[in-house]
């Protein structure tokens, strides 16, 4: 590496040829870079335009989203109720089954 640095720097040709090369790389990083950067700039206009356009308001639509789920858990209590009730007294007669079982070995 020493020596390609030695032979570019003691001959005025190789050094212009170097730096025209660099400006040429450059310059070619540069419109890449830019080009990306347009590309970016684009999809971001254009993300922004389709919210304008849709009119969709975020707090909007989590509000809306977080309203649904209470009515989503209120239908599903709704729903449950008749099953819970059911596991309840279920749970209601074992234990009395099991009282008076335990009533009568104690006589």
């Amino acid at each position: 590496m020493q020596d390609i640095l030695d032979l570019i720097l003691s001959n005025k040709i190789y050094m212009i040829a170097t730096v025209v090369v660099g400006l040429g790389l450059l310059i070619f990083l540069m419109k890449k870079v830019f080009k990306l950067f347009l590309l970016v700039v684009f999809i971001a206009l254009g993300y922004a335009a389709f919210i304008y356009m849709t009119e969709d308001d975020p707090m909007k639509v989590i509000q809306q989203k977080m309203d649904s789920g209470k009515n989503a858990i209120e239908d599903i209590d709704d729903v449950t109720k008749d099953i819970r009730r059911e596991a309840i007294d279920k749970v209601i007669d074992d234990v009395d089954k099991k009282l008076k079982e335990a009533g009568k070995k104690k006589k």
